[in-house]
């Protein structure tokens, strides 16, 4: 099979020079589009106000392209600082993101960071938010992935006898610039490991898994998160050990650490809170509790969650509804009002009392 150009819309043929797109770029914008499209109709299923995820995107898209870029830097440093560059180049090259280079796990760090500060703002529990996003998530990278293709980036190492050499399981790399083919006697029009093909489909899976079985049968804030957290960090603990691109600390490479670390904790929290549960015999932290913070705004409405509650009161009946004024009437107002109901009671009586002495005397008479 022959790879495509990693260039979707190349304007130089018409004449616009200016004008490149390539595939990378486009499938995440796509990845980007579909997530929020999932997410407001999963917003407006939870009764969550319809711009929130608006406003979510505003601050946690643009913080996770930001740390990914970050991430990468930080272990790449020999990339973009060699002896002789200037400020400038190094700087330029570090935010020139044409050339690549944008980690998954700064994307997620940036958009962890996003959803903490918009939870703060608007009162909303992080899990809860974190459960809205993570399904689109998953379906995000599982398109992104298909960004390494067009690139030619994300490969494993040169394919061992007897596996397929096809696509999509293997893939042809047109110059491989890579330890593993540096004993080979060529490094062009290998076969590798499709690593990102791998990743791709696992994290469809996640997709599936999260949005279509979990999402509405789940007992616990955070389960999809952490659902998330062991299927991703799994899969990628393993692929990572294939891929020959790996982000490097010392001799560790940096997200099969990371994967594995999250794997673990995620299982830990799990398990403890579990022991803990059936030490109180009741659920922590039930999604059947306030799924947002108390002042959160709910769709279709702006009151938040306690007027909510109070709303139903407006619909009592006649006789409560004249009730009603009492309640909120001070201590001057409610003793002016006994004093005036006395008056009218004895109102009502003096009458009564001629009738009883005009009585008397017409007994006298007879």
């Amino acid at each position: 099979m022959k790879n495509p150009s990693n260039v979707l819309i190349d304007g130089s043929k018409f004449g616009l020079d200016w004008l490149k797109i390539y595939w990378y770029g486009a499938l995440i914008v796509l990845g980007i589009i579909l997530a929020f499209i999932l997410c407001s109709h999963e917003a407006k299923r939870r009764r969550l106000h319809k711009d929130c995820v608006i406003d979510l995107c505003l601050i946690a898209v643009p913080l996770g392209v930001i740390f990914a870029r970050i991430y990468y830097i930080v272990f790449s440093l020999d990339m973009f600082i060699r002896p002789g560059m200037s400020f400038g180049e190094i700087l330029l090259g570090m935010i020139n993101l044409r050339d690549g280079g944008l980690a998954i796990y700064g994307a997620i760090i940036g958009g962890v960071l996003g959803m903490l500060i918009y939870g703060r703002v608007k009162k909303l529990h992080f899990l809860s938010i974190a459960d809205l996003i993570m399904p689109t998530v998953a379906l995000a990278q599982a398109i992104g992935r298909w960004g390494n293709f067009f690139n030619q980036e994300a490969y494993g190492t040169v394919i061992a006898d007897g596996f397929p050499p096809y696509f999509p399981l293997a893939v042809r790399i047109d110059e491989c610039h890579k330890a593993c083919c540096a004993d080979l006697p060529s490094n062009l029009n290998n076969i590798h490991y499709a690593t990102f093909f791998y990743e791709s489909v696992w994290c469809f899976i996640i997709f599936i898994v999260l949005w279509f079985i979990l999402r509405k049968a789940v007992k616990h804030r955070g389960d999809i998160t952490f659902a998330y957290l062991i299927m991703y960090g799994a899969e990628r603990a393993v692929v990572e050990g294939l891929r020959t691109d790996s982000l490097m600390w010392g001799d560790l490479r940096v997200s099969q650490v990371l994967s594995a670390v999250l794997v673990v904790l995620s299982i830990a929290f799990l398990v403890i809170r579990a022991i803990l549960e059936k030490k109180k015999g009741r659920l922590l932290m039930p999604v059947t509790e306030p799924y947002y913070g108390d002042k959160a705004y709910m769709n279709d409405s702006s009151e938040g969650p306690a007027e909510a509650e109070e709303a139903p009161q407006k619909d009592e009946g006649p006789g409560e509804a004249e009730e009603a004024p009492q309640k909120d009437e001070g201590p001057a107002e409610a003793e002016e009002a006994s004093e005036k109901a006395g008056e009218a009671a004895e109102a009502e009586e003096k009458p009564e009392e001629p009738e009883e002495s005009a009585a008397e005397p017409e007994e006298k008479n007879d």
